[in-house]
């Protein structure tokens, strides 16, 4: 009876741990809001890890959740103008001002988190470099601050042909590959 008891508690608990709360839906979106969700690889030197990615971005604030390709939410991560914050998947919270240390402390790879905003919509931030563009005036390359950044997947999202579905950013021994799946956005 007590074992019976225990595989009941056991499967519960695996379930409850496959379940995901999905980021709170802005009423209305203005103006460069979005939600998207996909894959993203993060590799610095000989580590890789991959991880499932949903992300709102509303006006100034961004809401993203970092799961395992199980389900399993790793981190949910709020970044506003005047925090980053995260709180892990075994309930530890950090709170840093700087963006990139929270990024180094939850991943282990300095990640300037708050101007992927700006990446994932092809936008290019003030004093980026190098800008390509393709015959469609779609964004193909830049470069901002110390990253490099490609562009490809265009017309691979069935909501959103204008967006970029690939997006890889390079920084010294730093690869970032973001694969956007399903976008939803109001126009810029």
């Amino acid at each position: 009876m007590i074992w019976r008891f225990l595989w009941v508690a056991l499967l519960a608990s695996l379930l409850a741990a496959c379940a995901t709360t999905p980021a709170p839906q802005p009423a209305l979106m203005a103006p460069g809001d979005f939600l998207l969700s996909g894959r993203i690889l993060i590799r610095q030197a000989d580590k890789a890890d991959v991880l499932r990615l949903s992300w709102q971005h509303v006006a100034l604030a961004d809401h993203v959740r970092l799961e395992t390709s199980l389900g399993q939410t790793i981190a949910v991560v709020e970044l506003t103008p005047q925090r980053a914050w995260t709180k892990l998947g075994d309930g530890r919270e950090l709170e840093r001002f700087d963006d990139t240390a929270l990024a180094q402390e939850l991943l282990g790879t300095p990640l300037p988190l708050r101007r992927f905003a700006d990446w994932v919509r092809g936008e290019p931030p003030r004093g980026a470099t190098g800008v390509e563009r393709d015959a469609a005036n779609r964004l193909i390359a830049m470069r901002d601050a110390d990253w490099q950044l490609r562009y490809t997947g265009y017309g691979e999202i069935n909501d959103a042909p204008s967006r970029p579905a690939q997006i890889e950013a390079r920084s010294g021994d730093i690869v970032v590959r973001l694969r956007i799946e399903a976008w939803s956005g109001s126009s810029l």
